[in-house]
């Protein structure tokens, strides 16, 4: 089910938004953004963690209470896959696109700049959801997000998604059921290998770095899975 604003509201691209805006769309975080142009997609700005803040400080007030804000960074999985897309077009030009994960919105919005029908930004957090809206909106795309995959897409993106168990089954299973995947994996320790060939690789570190020593990422295709009816 799809949130009911596909957009984040007239005016969204006005640069001139300020910090106490920023944190009445997007809570407290939202007043430690800045506009910022991740190094693998300098043509995209995205809303981000402003590179003054004290990361150590605020990774203690999450302690507190408060949703780690992972869509505040752009982390590099998202970049890799955001700059395959916009070299690669062909990847989703005219197809309907679902980005598992969100978080910023990075990879949904480049598949919208590339030419995708349809994109459709999935991700736990209703807070990353409304950030990927007022980012995609800044870079004059449209987006839309929800919280549940739709059975109905032409192809996944997947970045960084697989430390997380029921994920990992998700992409490798059940959503190759019904589309073929684009996954973007940094190989986090412990973490099993992908048994795909690689399709690219990036030297990509995550804005603002919280993701040292990580800096590369791998992309692989996966396949519809064989013998799925086709729709």
């Amino acid at each position: 089910m799809s949130d009911p604003e596909p957009c984040d509201g007239a005016g969204s691209a006005d640069p001139s938004w300020t910090s106490a805006r920023l944190e009445a769309r997007l809570g407290a975080f939202g007043a430690r953004l800045a506009l910022q142009r991740p190094p693998l997609c300098p043509e995209l700005e995205l809303w981000l963690m402003s590179g003054d803040v004290d990361l150590e400080a605020g990774c203690r007030e999450l302690v507190e209470g408060e949703a780690p804000p992972f869509w505040a960074f752009c982390w590099g999985s998202g970049q890799a896959l955001a700059r395959f897309l916009l070299d690669r077009p062909e990847w989703v030009r005219g197809r309907r696109i679902v980005d598992l994960g969100t978080g910023s919105g990075v990879a949904a919005i480049a598949a919208a700049r590339a030419g995708a029908q349809r994109v459709f930004a999935v991700d736990i957090d209703p807070t990353a959801r409304r950030a990927a809206r007022l980012n995609a909106a800044h870079n004059g795309v449209s987006i839309e997000t929800g919280e549940t995959v739709p059975d109905d897409f032409d192809l996944l993106l997947a970045a960084d998604v697989l430390y997380e168990t029921g994920l990992r089954g998700f992409v490798f299973d059940v959503a190759r059921r019904r589309a073929p995947c684009l996954l973007a994996d940094p190989r986090r320790t412990g973490t099993p290998p992908v048994d795909f060939p690689v399709l690219a690789r990036f030297d990509a570190r995550t804005l603002p770095d919280v993701d040292s020593p990580r800096d590369a990422v791998f992309l692989h295709a996966l396949p519809r899975l064989e013998g799925t009816p086709l729709r």
